[in-house]
């Protein structure tokens, strides 16, 4: 694995989903309690980005994810990283809390965050065929 290529498409990753997940970054800014949000949103992004940008760089079998401009997907892309981020974030705090130790929320919203990138092409699939579905009705 090349480092400086591997860093080049995380990068891009980061500022993909850094702007297409604004939505749920500013609810998360009145999300309570404010500690554990904080370091569960944080991991998740951070999570989500290396795994985005290690995925899209192809050094896992993933054909099927989207280019990074690509304006079709954009829509679905933005909800999708807002939700994982989201649920990420919601889970992880959840975690810290009932278990009373930031390794758990960091654990959890770092798992969610990878299981939700790998889970993109998938879900961006689903959407192109239901989409073909009702056009053709």
């Amino acid at each position: 694995m090349n480092l400086e290529r591997w860093l080049d498409y995380v990068f891009f990753a980061g500022l993909e989903v850094s702007v297409l997940s604004i939505p749920a970054l500013v609810i998360l800014l009145f999300a309570t309690p404010q500690g554990p949000i904080s370091l569960a949103a944080l991991t998740a992004v951070c999570a989500l980005t290396c795994a985005v940008g290690t995925l899209r760089g192809g050094w896992f079998d993933s054909r099927d994810w989207p280019p990074p401009g690509d304006p079709y997907t954009i829509p679905v892309r933005s909800a999708y990283y807002s939700a994982t981020i989201a649920g990420a974030a919601y889970l992880g705090s959840a975690g810290l809390v009932a278990l009373d130790t930031p390794v758990a929320g960091i654990a959890i919203a770092a798992l969610v965050s990878v299981v939700g990138a790998a889970a993109l092409p998938r879900v961006l699939g689903g959407v192109a065929s239901l989409a073909d579905r009702l056009q053709s009705v």
